[in-house]
């Protein structure tokens, strides 16, 4: 049995029970596989209902940053590990990366180091594991009807597709593979930050700086990042048009994260506008 039809089997069936040594595998249907988000200004979540026994929610909270929770609804779990990874959808390529480990406390597991790329790999088609070190109990969350709950999630955090600059005046922009356009919440983004520098004082200019993930060839990821900045850089100057935009594309160079897995390459695909002020330029 190949590693689809087998997978296929799974979400058909909810609960997978492998002979005698009755191997657990807990997924949703895939066509009843959905995530829902929800919020206020205090607490975002994005929740998956696993089958009937496990609820998984990621949560953002002001301060604290997003995590990922997985709570199990029957009895019977005690305690022990937990081991959260990313892995391939069945028609992808590609082995499964390790993202955290957690304890069961109380029925719950709370993951919080890397969860910020595991979103955006999930938003990229991958999807996410649970497994027990010693047990046979295995949780899958598949990446089905993900996108409009991410970008409810992210418009519930303030993020509108986009992230702050680091000193709280510029924005990053995160791509998916291969995509050139500007998302609806990209454009948000750029309009909200325009409209901010229009009323904002001894600002001189923006500087656009674009870059790829190093996945295919140089010549191109450089095409590619040119595109994307040009694109932005377009968006600006027509609402900025007494502001000098310039763009710079790197394609791969300059990685923020490790191009070895999906959430590190997410990370590096990314759009950065800097705000260029007068003391800046002088």
């Amino acid at each position: 049995m190949n590693k689809l039809t087998k997978l296929q089997g799974m979400f058909g069936l909810g609960v997978l029970l492998s002979g005698s040594l009755m191997a657990q595998e807990y997924a949703t249907a895939m066509d009843r596989a959905a995530w829902r988000a929800s919020g206020n200004a205090s607490r975002c979540v994005m929740e998956h209902q696993i089958d009937r026994v496990a609820l998984a929610r990621f949560v953002a909270e002001p301060g604290r940053g997003v995590r990922f929770e997985l709570e199990w609804q029957q009895a019977g779990i005690q305690g022990g590990g937990a081991e959260l990874a990313l892995i391939p959808a069945p028609w992808q390529q590609g082995d499964a990366e390790p993202v955290a480990s957690g304890q069961w406390q109380r029925q719950q597991l709370h993951y919080h180091q890397g969860i910020p790329g595991v979103l955006g790999a999930m938003a990229n088609g991958r999807w996410l594991e649970i497994r027990e070190p010693g047990s046979r109990r295995r949780f899958v969350m598949p990446s089905v009807h993900f996108q409009q709950a991410y970008s409810q999630f992210r418009l519930c955090r303030g993020e509108a597709a986009a992230e702050p600059g680091r000193d709280g005046n510029g924005l990053t922009l995160h791509f998916h593979a291969g995509v050139r356009g500007l998302s609806a919440g990209q454009r948000q983004g750029l309009s909200a930050l325009a409209g901010r520098l229009a009323a904002e004082p001894g600002v001189r200019g923006i500087l656009v700086e674009s870059f790829t993930d190093s996945s295919g060839h140089p010549e191109l990821n450089l095409r590619l990042s040119r595109e994307r900045g040009e694109q932005v850089a377009e968006l600006l100057r027509r609402q900025l048009p007494a502001l000098a935009v310039e763009v710079r594309a790197y394609g791969a160079a300059s990685p923020l994260a490790t191009n070895d897995t999906s959430a590190g390459r997410y990370q590096n695909r990314r759009v950065v506008i800097r705000i260029i002020k007068e003391e800046q330029a002088s």
